[in-house]
């Protein structure tokens, strides 16, 4: 299979490409089925799987967006944007790590890295759209300056922000363990009791218990 359902939220469909090693890691699907408008989020590898993807919703594909600039997380980007004729949108505060992507991503393999191309930044907070559904953009840099999180109320895609049970790397260039401690401690006082966490690499879990992990930890 190409992507894994991972259920429908109201109007929504939500799957998930993972991608191939060593990164593993979660490329969302977002379909809004009325509207028909299909959402790439994080195309951090494997285009092929990626666009399969968008194809099986039967939908139109309208944006890439990213939670953050790191290559595994938008690997895949350019391919998806030249296939289907996109803009990838990011925050502004991130322009940095993604013209450092293909240097970090030789560093890490040995390999280049075609980055984006059709980029669109925005800034600050803002509430994006998926067809008519309003998302709202939760600035919550310490993994990365830019990184953000994307709420579509019945669940959040939170990048390398927050994994289930675990936390964002802080040592790469424009890391702050501080920043991330209060991003996340902010991200969870502002999602949903019963929203739905999925994050950029392994599986999700509920905001109730994320909350509760989190003060634990703090």
């Amino acid at each position: 299979m190409t992507h894994q359902p991972l259920g429908d939220f109201g109007d929504l469909s939500l799957s998930v490409v993972v991608t191939s090693p060593p990164w593993y890691e979660n490329s969302y699907i977002v379909h809004h089925r009325p509207s028909g408008a299909v959402l790439v989020v994080d195309p951090g590898g494997d285009p092929e799987r990626v666009l399969a993807a968008v194809a099986a919703t039967g939908g139109k594909a309208a944006a890439i967006w990213l939670t953050h600039g790191h290559p595994d997380h938008l690997g895949a980007a350019r391919a998806v944007e030249q296939a289907l004729g996109l803009e990838t949108h990011a925050h502004l505060a991130e322009t940095p790590v993604i013209e450092r992507a293909a240097a970090l991503n030789r560093s890490f393999t040995g390999e280049g890295l075609a980055g984006p191309e059709a980029l669109v930044y925005f800034d600050g907070e803002p509430t994006l759209s998926l067809g008519p559904v309003p998302v709202r953009v939760i600035h919550t840099p310490g993994h990365t300056p830019g990184g953000v999180c994307f709420d579509f109320g019945a669940f959040v895609l939170t990048g390398d922000t927050l994994f289930q049970q675990g936390v964002g790397r802080t040592d790469l260039p424009g890391g702050s363990e501080a920043k991330l401690w209060d991003s996340i401690t902010r991200l969870l006082s502002l999602v949903a009791d019963d929203s739905q966490l999925f994050s950029g690499h392994g599986g999700g879990w509920s905001a109730a218990a994320a909350r509760r992990w989190w003060q634990r930890m703090v």
